[in-house]
């Protein structure tokens, strides 16, 4: 899988982009996302790099770590980060087997993030473990509706999400935004016309 991914950044510079997702850009207008953040399953970066350059403008603080499977994806996130003046911890993680921390984010962000139906409840579990008291998971994913817009995301229904499973694993928590339903968007050469999606905003409650 990781060659997969390799591959495909290798052939195409900004696979889905250049700016960051629209929905993570309407939520960082509501909610003030600082401190430390991990965002997982990130790619080329476009989403953490628009938000570490939100909180630069507006000088409020904010560290960022950076999850993915792809060492070319990282390569190319490290080259715009530095040209950029941008820090970020960079890790090559398999998702599938990581070693989550316990209370340590004060974000987690995921937009797009795919994997099968086993990983996704340990990613999601993992993701709540890692937060502290009072942080938020944020991100934006392909619903198993997906699987008829073909517009994007896995063509294995097993990789996209249930809604219910993600409020299962956050039920005891505050949710500020969830929206289940359609959007349109154009993100590079992958993600293109209109699609199915889940939205979140959850503030973890310990």
């Amino acid at each position: 899988m990781s060659q997969h991914w390799n591959e495909l950044y290798a052939q195409t510079q900004d696979l889905y982009g250049t700016a960051a997702n629209l929905f993570i850009q309407e939520i960082a207008g509501e909610i003030l996302i600082e401190g430390k953040t991990l965002a997982i399953a990130e790619g080329e970066g476009r989403n953490i790099l628009y938000l570490a350059e939100q909180a630069r403008q507006y000088n409020y603080p904010f560290s960022a770590e950076v999850w993915d499977y792809s060492d070319v994806a990282l390569k190319h996130l490290s080259s715009k980060a530095e040209a950029t003046g941008i820090k970020l911890e960079l890790r090559h993680v398999d998702l599938t087997a990581a070693k989550w921390p316990s209370e340590r984010y004060q974000n987690v962000i995921c937009v797009f993030g795919h994997f099968d139906t086993e990983t996704q409840k340990q990613v999601l579990e993992g993701i709540r473990k890692s937060l502290l008291n009072g942080g938020w998971f944020i991100g934006e994913l392909y619903s198993k509706e997906q699987i008829n817009y073909k517009t994007g995301g896995p063509k294995n229904i097993e990789y996209l999400y249930d809604p219910w499973d993600i409020l299962q694993v956050f039920k005891q928590d505050h949710i500020h935004h969830f929206y289940v339903g359609e959007q349109e968007r154009q993100e590079g050469e992958l993600h293109c016309g209109k699609c199915h999606v889940i939205q979140f905003a959850i503030q973890v409650m310990k």
